[in-house]
């Protein structure tokens, strides 16, 4: 669970949901493991998937996500989504698009975007180099 989900309302968790299911499903349908993924995720923030909508492109999303008062909220709900695209370590020009559109129109600078991105590469390559240190010389 994120460090600002404490302080948000009921509808700021069901779009934080939301916006992490389309994400998900940008490059590919669902499939069990995202489903349990989610469930999951709604556990956490205690709410229920029923609420959650589904968000057929960016432009919805957006209009959604738009209303949201905080900066901050907004930029832990874009890091998640990069986040959670990235963690397959197969982040595709489509999804990178689509969330460079999403955070920019929800009023989020390019170079903060830019920055996110970064970091969650930073991440990848941390994993990676944890597998490669267990596997050498064996």
């Amino acid at each position: 669970m994120n460090e600002l989900s404490t302080t948000w309302t009921e509808v700021e968790k069901q779009l934080y949901l939301t916006a992490l299911q389309y994400v998900l499903n940008i490059d590919s349908a669902d499939n069990p493991t995202k489903k349990e993924f989610m469930k999951i995720k709604a556990r956490e923030l205690g709410c229920p998937l029923s609420k959650i909508k589904k968000v057929r492109s960016s432009a919805e999303l957006v209009k959604l996500l738009l209303p949201i008062p905080s900066v901050r909220t907004k930029r832990c709900l874009l890091r998640d989504m990069i986040l959670l695209s990235a963690a397959d370590h197969d982040l595709s020009d489509e999804a990178i698009g689509e969330i460079y559109e999403i955070g920019t129109k929800i009023g989020i600078k390019a170079e903060k975007i830019d920055d996110f991105f970064l970091w969650a590469a930073r991440g990848l390559e941390w994993q990676v180099d944890g597998s490669r240190l267990i596997d050498e010389d064996i």
